[in-house]
């Protein structure tokens, strides 16, 4: 991400017409991201995301309080619960975990990534010997940032089980949703 021009952070205007003040607190800092929606966010010292431009494509991307620490464990779960090792089912597990995060099911409101990741009974892998000294790729980092931060979800927001392929399609009455990267998605109910 590229940081957002002085100028930009100098005006105070927004697209939804609020303003910020004209002197940026030196605790935040802009950054602007390189596409055509132009989305900017503010990150905070300790690196929660503050959004400061267009909507996020999920109705819940803000709502759900994100550090660069939560991201890194997301990516981290993500890297060692996806069957195969491709994008594709990393962003599939980080979607779940995001998925959780904003279901009522489970916790009855919005809860965080370390809630969910470390909910009893959940991710195994947060058992793994040295799992919170594992460095996951950037690559992985990014897309939680993708899922977390914009809002740019791979699956339904009411996928929120998988297991893997090996055990097969049938999990307690649970509805099948698709086998992505050697894992079994399964619908929920949100409420």
């Amino acid at each position: 991400m590229l940081p957002l021009s002085t100028a930009a952070a100098e005006t105070g205007a927004q697209k939804d017409g609020t303003s910020v003040p004209n002197e940026p607190d030196p605790d935040w800092v802009l950054w602007e991201e390189p596409d055509e929606t132009a989305e900017a966010f503010a990150h905070n010292a300790e690196g929660s995301a503050l959004f400061c431009g267009m909507r996020p494509l999920s109705r819940y991307a803000q709502a759900i309080p994100v550090t660069e620490e939560d991201l890194v464990l997301a990516a981290r779960v993500a890297l060692l619960e996806a069957g195969e090792r491709n994008e594709r089912a990393y962003r599939a597990v980080l979607c779940v975990i995001y998925n959780r995060c904003v279901a009522k099911r489970f916790g009855g409101t919005v809860t965080d990534i370390p809630t969910e990741a470390y909910r009893k009974g959940q991710f195994s892998v947060i058992h793994h010997k040295g799992f919170k000294n594992i460095e996951p790729p950037e690559a992985i980092v990014e897309a939680a940032r993708d899922i977390f931060v914009y809002g740019n979800l791979d699956l339904p927001e009411n996928i929120l089980f998988f297991c893997a392929s090996r055990l097969g399609r049938s999990w307690g009455g649970r509805r099948f949703y698709q086998d992505i990267g050697g894992n079994l998605f399964f619908y929920g109910s949100v409420d």
